[in-house]
């Protein structure tokens, strides 16, 4: 690279200050410089402030010689002699779609080499005789001093490389080289020199930097090139060395053809592993715009390649037209369609390039004209030319060509050589889209035969087959063989939606359920694991929780039975949003078959996963119905203590909490609720659970306090019922005074009861009433409410849901106990075979 010098004539100004250690030393100097100097024109002596600070820098180890060059020059970018960037300028206009950028000027600062001044040269004579004596340290101060004046005089840094060569100190001697190299040298063979001591002392970066500066000097010096490529893959920059290879293509000249033709490939075949279509065509196109005369039939069966790749039909044509006598003859229609409408070309073309002819036709949808041209390639056997028969079927079916797809596809399968399970894949899609299933789903089957692990094939199979109304074969195919190490979550979700359809085959869909949550949770193994899961609320500290468990007890950790790396996820894996579906649908199975264990396992394990863990409210409150069917109200209260407070006023909780707290053996939930109630003393749930609990346990005037301030603040059903109960219970304690008046007001309030309840509940109000008159010993108010139930068995709530809403059996049974008591054991038999039937 070379650099254009200017010469600046502004007056320069002597300044002997200076900011480094060693410039100190140089007042102490024995050595006196003639008093003339101060004398001389200022024009030599201009000392550059912002080069000398770079310069001291450099020399006090505080820069490395990459950061010197990049603040001195602007950097080392690629740029060719007149001083443009060259790195992306070889893909400039070669053809009708490979326009990406222009010049760009180069922003480097421009070199500033001065010459020493007579008075400095002098100074550098002396320094060169004080080495010629021996006097190191002195020749150091002057070189010092000069380079202060004149920062980028090249002179002193040489003599300061040579001293510290002699000195043995091989680090200062390659900085100051590098900088003496920078500053003068136009020699190759010096950079190439200082790049192979900067590699040996391990510092490539400073290598690549010198091998830059050479090649800039020897632009197409391969071998350079090669070098730095190597240097720089191993500092991972390989698209600096992809655009030194650029630069190199575009500083070739025409008649070095064959370098530039290997040059074009080998950037084609990175940018192609990149998958960088458009770069990779752009390259071979400067190679064959720049010497079509070394262009052979090879290299325009790559270009074509690239070409058909990214869709370029008509460059495609250009191209053999202008190296393969390719004749063509087409017209543009009114909508700038290029029509091809007729084509000729030599019978001696290679096969390959005959082939790609033909595809570029079918895309063109010129298909007339492809029936001669196909000929001595169909005659071909497939051992020979099987990949060309691919590409052409393969482009008939991409233009929707199914049929001529079709016939070149079975011609394939049922080849020796290329009956492959490729071409079979490919075949059963082609037959799938012309609608002919039964045959797809034969040949999908002879894909899995030869890999029976395909999962794509598996899928549209699957698919294919329940079209077909064949269910449990779509099922059998998505089952994977146990003789495999993993298996694919694609095909496990999939299989789970097919057994969704059928309840017969319930229990096998929450096993592969069970699989497939297995990839993201821990599975639960005892009791003690899912105590530890219900006491701490963190998701992410359950799992640690369980781990820490499993420790104690000396277990091992992951999970035997289904570890999460038997599980792989090469096809499309369910969303979080399906896997959930998934996930309550198979809870509600499990509820329809009364499978609670599992259910409560299932919802416990959800609380471990890293996937679901977004519906962690969701999955508490299924952890919460889970142990209430299973009977496990111990964690079931653990979990349902924290919705309650965490939701303090949804209505729906308290239920559930109140289902729990009922099957409960210990009373954990008195202490909770009361202090609840002291926080939330206005909270018409917890004043209800605590007057509840009170009537339990016999302190009835608390248990009255707590339903009276509810009911006054919002009269219900409910509360007049509870106070109601209440009183009646207070009437029957055996020392109780004023029994009468009790019992008045609490037929009162049920009374009240029955206002606020409604038409709706009569049967219920009918029962209870008759359960209050039953327990005070009033056995005939007690049977008119009780046949008042059975009468009311007709009500639309009691029809809608009678296993759940009708009182019938209940009253019939109780009024089955009165008359045994009075004896009248005809009317009891009566009411037990009308209404309760075994």
């Amino acid at each position: 690279m070379n650099h254009m010098k200017s010469l600046d004539t502004s007056p320069e100004i002597l300044d002997f200050s200076c900011s480094t250690s060693e410039m100190h030393i140089i007042e102490e100097d024995p050595l006196k410089i003639d008093e003339d100097l101060s004398d001389l024109d200022n024009h030599y002596f201009e000392s550059n402030e912002e080069e000398q600070v770079l310069v001291n820098k450099f020399l006090d180890g505080e820069m490395n010689f990459n950061e010197y060059i990049e603040n001195v020059s602007g950097g080392t970018e690629e740029t060719d002699i007149y001083g443009n960037d060259v790195t992306t300028r070889v893909f400039e206009s070669h053809g009708a779609d490979i326009k990406e950028v222009t010049y760009s000027q180069s922003t480097k600062m421009k070199k500033t080499t001065r010459k020493l001044p007579p008075a400095l040269k002098g100074l550098m004579g002396e320094a060169n005789l004080r080495v010629a004596k021996g006097d190191n340290e002195t020749a150091v101060k002057i070189c010092l001093e000069i380079i202060r004046q004149v920062p980028t005089a090249p002179e002193p840094f040489l003599t300061l490389a040579g001293i510290y060569d002699e000195m043995g100190e091989q680090d200062k001697c390659l900085q100051m080289s590098l900088v003496a190299a920078h500053l003068s040298s136009t020699d190759v063979d010096q950079w190439i020199h200082l790049a192979e001591m900067s590699e040996k002392q391990g510092n490539v970066k400073q290598a690549v930097t010198c091998y830059t500066k050479a090649i800039n000097l020897d632009i197409t010096n391969m071998e350079l090139h090669e070098k730095r490529a190597t240097l720089l893959e191993i500092l991972g920059d390989k698209r600096t060395a992809l655009r030194g290879y650029l630069r190199l293509l575009s500083s070739l000249k025409p008649e070095q053809g064959e370098q530039i033709l290997n040059i074009a490939k080998f950037i084609a075949e990175i940018y192609h592993k990149e998958n960088d279509i458009v770069k990779a065509s752009a390259a071979l196109d400067v190679a064959i715009e720049k010497c079509p005369s070394f262009i052979n039939s090879e290299f325009i069966n790559l270009q074509l390649d690239l070409l058909l790749l990214l869709k370029n039909y008509r460059r495609c044509l250009e191209l053999m037209v202008g190296f393969c006598d390719l004749v063509v003859e087409a017209e543009t229609n009114d909508k700038d369609t290029f029509i091809v409408l007729n084509c000729s070309i030599p019978s001696n073309t290679p096969i390959d390039i005959l082939a790609k002819l033909i595809i570029v036709l079918i895309h063109m949808r010129a298909i007339n004209l492809i029936g001669k041209l196909i000929e001595p390639i169909i005659d071909i056997n497939p051992c020979d030319a099987g990949d060309l028969h691919l590409d052409i079927a393969e482009a008939y079916a991409e233009e929707g060509y199914f049929a001529e797809a079709n016939n070149i596809f079975k011609f394939l399968v049922h080849s020796e050589t290329y009956n492959l399970p490729g071409v079979w894949l490919k075949y059963a899609e082609n037959l799938r889209k012309v609608g002919n299933i039964k045959d797809a789903i034969g040949a999908f089957y002879e894909v899995l035969k030869k890999v029976p692990q395909h999962v794509e094939a598996r899928l549209t199979l699957a698919s294919l087959l329940v079209e077909y109304g064949r269910t449990d074969d779509a099922i059998s195919v998505l089952t994977e063989s146990d003789e495999y190490d993993c298996h694919d979550v694609g095909l496990l979700y999939e299989r789970c939606m097919l057994l969704k359809r059928d309840m017969n085959r319930a229990q096998e869909l929450i096993m592969v359920g069970q699989v497939l949550f297995s990839r993201h949770s821990t599975q639960i193994r005892n009791k003690d694991e899912l105590s530890t899961i219900s006491t701490i609320q963190r998701y992410d500290r359950k799992r640690t929780a369980v781990r820490l468990v499993r420790m104690t007890k000396k277990e091992p950790e992951m999970d035997n039975d289904l570890d999460n790396a038997l599980l792989k996820k090469d096809s499309r894996k369910p969303s979080v949003e399906e896997e959930w579906e998934l996930f309550k649908y198979i809870c509600t199975v499990c509820v329809q078959m009364k499978m609670f264990s599992t259910f409560q396992r299932l919802t416990f394990t959800a609380q471990l996963s890293t996937v679901l863990f977004v519906y962690k409210h969701e999955i508490d409150i299924l952890s919460v119905i889970a142990s209430f069917l299973n009977k496990d109200t111990h964690n079931g209260y653990n979990i349902v203590r924290t919705l309650v407070i965490k939701k303090c006023f949804n209505v729906k909780l308290w239920h559930l909490f109140n289902l729990i707290v009922t099957k409960s053996d210990d009373a954990r939930h008195n202490r909770f609720i009361m202090r609840q109630l002291a926080r939330n003393c206005d909270h018409p749930a917890l004043g209800h659970l605590h007057g509840n609990n009170c009537l339990v346990s016999g302190t009835y005037k608390y248990a009255m306090h707590e339903y009276s301030i509810a009911f006054n603040k919002k009269p219900s059903p409910l509360g007049a019922l509870l106070l109601g109960l209440t009183y009646l219970q207070m009437a029957a304690q055996k020392f109780t005074s004023k029994k009468h008046r009790l019992v008045i007001q609490a037929l009162g309030l049920l009374a009240q009861y029955k206002e606020l309840r409604g038409p709706e509940g009569l049967q219920e109000v009918h029962y209870n009433l008759g359960r209050g008159f039953h327990h005070l010993g009033l056995f005939t108010p007690a049977i008119f409410h009780y046949r008042k139930v059975l009468e009311y068995a007709t009500l639309p709530l009691a029809r809608e849901q009678p296993h759940i809403f009708d009182l019938s059996r209940e009253a019939a049974f109780n009024l089955h106990l009165i008359y045994n008591q009075s004896e009248s054991y005809d009317l009891a038999k009566m009411y037990i075979d009308k209404y309760i039937i075994v």
